[in-house]
């Protein structure tokens, strides 16, 4: 089968999530959690120790995806 050799154009981003970093409190790494919205567990990937979190504002959440174009809206308008 022959391979098609033409480039691939480049994409655009198709949606967005926020990614808040909560600090563990048994060894300071920072660990990476895409909003969280309900009261939760967090498991430190580098100590593999659970901790509770603290929410974040669902209403927020959804302001900033709105306002973004769900990611659409942060495209660096010169690369286009």
């Amino acid at each position: 089968m022959s391979e098609d050799k033409r480039p691939v154009s480049p994409v655009r981003p198709a949606g967005m999530e926020v990614i808040y970093l909560y600090p563990c409190p048994f060894c300071g790494r920072e660990v990476p959690l895409i909003s969280p919205t309900r009261p939760a567990m967090a498991q430190c990937d580098a100590c593999r120790k659970s901790f509770p979190i603290v929410p974040v504002d669902e209403r927020m959440i959804r302001y900033l995806k709105t306002v973004m174009a769900g990611g659409r809206a942060s495209v660096d308008p010169d690369f286009l």
